[in-house]
């Protein structure tokens, strides 16, 4: 008796996401893995994450390369199952796959979409391909995609029915051409498909005090095995400041011309790691103390040093900080808002400047914040406000208490 085949799509690892790009095979074609194994690396513009089997058996198919684009919820690779173990989902196949080397089993999804029928109503395709049928004149609801899904490409608008070769950029002799893959490739097209007319306000803070709670508070901490950094108090006084001015944790719906204002701060933190940037969220933070932050944001890191973040662990942000000063020395920071989000906040390194108090030139512990919002929701006069606002629960921590 033959074993059934089971195909594992990729699924919903992120709000708003749907294509991540495959990173890494961890299993090839012929390759046993057993029940929560992870298989691939899928890197979206949210989040890079192992995807693991959803049952024991051998991989038998693998419908990307390394480098190409995934669909959610579309087929992403097929496992043979293990004798004796019966799938539960709708996608499992009752056929068995022939034999085949690897390289047959691993066909690309291009080379068998070309039998897949126009689609009815709006074509897939990416805004580049869009933009460069625009221009050439193509009206792309009458070309056959040859992507996957029926996905309209750069060279379906070049093919010889089509007559319009693109002029891609010049080249001159001895250029290199390099794909754009990893986390620059899903940043480019990230920014391709987000055009938010966004601003940045840039603002200096005396956190001296802050640096004393802090050091007051490390030996609880300790305690609790927790080593204390200064995330969650820009996270609780991020916190505080949504409750005055809820604008700045809203999404813009502009298909139906509204802002939605969230009543959850699900708090966003990027953070690098060896897969490239991560944005996990802490949520909930409004119901939490500045202690329960503390507490919740060492479980979310604890989560990203292992790696065993899930796709829960990155959906549902509302508002994003980020803290480069761990990086380098830069000063300042124009972070780009997400299409989700009106708001952004990028946190340098604590350096010891020079300033002026009662006439006098002192050494003060010097905070840089860096904020990028979206103009269509934050104006110049609002994003000043937040930021002073902000400015003076740093500068006097004992409101975050």
């Amino acid at each position: 008796m033959k074993n059934d085949i089971y195909t594992v799509n990729l699924p919903d690892i992120g709000e708003g996401v749907v294509e991540g790009e495959v990173i890494d095979w961890l299993k090839q074609v012929g390759d046993a893995v057993n029940q929560d194994e992870p298989v691939v690396v899928v890197m979206t513009d949210k989040a890079t994450v192992e995807l693991s089997a959803p049952y024991p058996g051998v991989i038998v198919r693998q419908y990307f390369k390394k480098g190409e684009i995934s669909l959610r919820d579309q087929p992403l690779y097929d496992i043979e199952l293990a004798s004796g173990v019966a799938a539960t989902h709708t996608t499992k196949r009752s056929h068995q796959i022939p034999a085949a080397n690897k390289e047959c089993s691993q066909a690309l999804p291009t080379q068998v979409s070309m039998a897949t029928p126009p689609r009815h109503g709006k074509v897939l395709a990416a805004p580049k391909v869009r933009a460069m049928a625009q221009k050439l004149g193509i009206d792309i609801e009458k070309v056959h995609g040859t992507g996957p899904e029926g996905r309209v490409t750069l060279e379906d608008l070049q093919s010889p029915q089509m007559n319009t070769p693109i002029q891609m950029n010049h080249h001159l002799e001895g250029d290199e051409v390099h794909q754009l893959q990893g986390i620059r490739g899903v940043m480019a097209r990230k920014m391709e498909k987000h055009h938010i007319p966004q601003f940045s306000y840039f603002e200096q803070v005396d956190v001296t005090r802050l640096i004393q709670l802090r050091q007051n508070m490390k030996n609880k901490a300790a305690e609790e095995n927790i080593s204390l950094s200064y995330m969650p108090f820009f996270i609780r006084a991020l916190s505080l400041i949504m409750r005055e001015y809820p604008e700045i944790n809203s999404s813009l719906d502009m298909q139906n011309h509204s802002l939605v204002i969230h009543q959850q701060h699900n708090i966003g933190i990027a953070v690098a790691s060896p897969q490239g940037l991560i944005v996990p969220v802490l949520k909930g933070v409004q119901n939490m103390n500045l202690q329960e932050v503390v507490r919740a944001f060492d479980v979310l890191k604890a989560k990203v040093v292992a790696g065993k973040l899930s796709s829960n662990d990155m959906k549902e942000g509302t508002i994003t900080v980020s803290n480069f000063g761990v990086l380098g020395d830069g000063l300042w920071a124009t972070p780009m808002v997400s299409g989700t989000e009106v708001a952004i906040l990028a946190i340098a390194r604590i350096r010891k400047l020079p300033v002026v108090r009662e006439n006098e030139i002192v050494i003060r512990d010097i905070l840089a914040l860096s904020w990028s919002f979206d103009h269509r929701v934050i104006d110049g006069e609002l994003a000043a406000k937040i930021s002073h606002k902000y400015s003076a629960l740093l500068q006097n921590p004992a409101s975050l208490l």
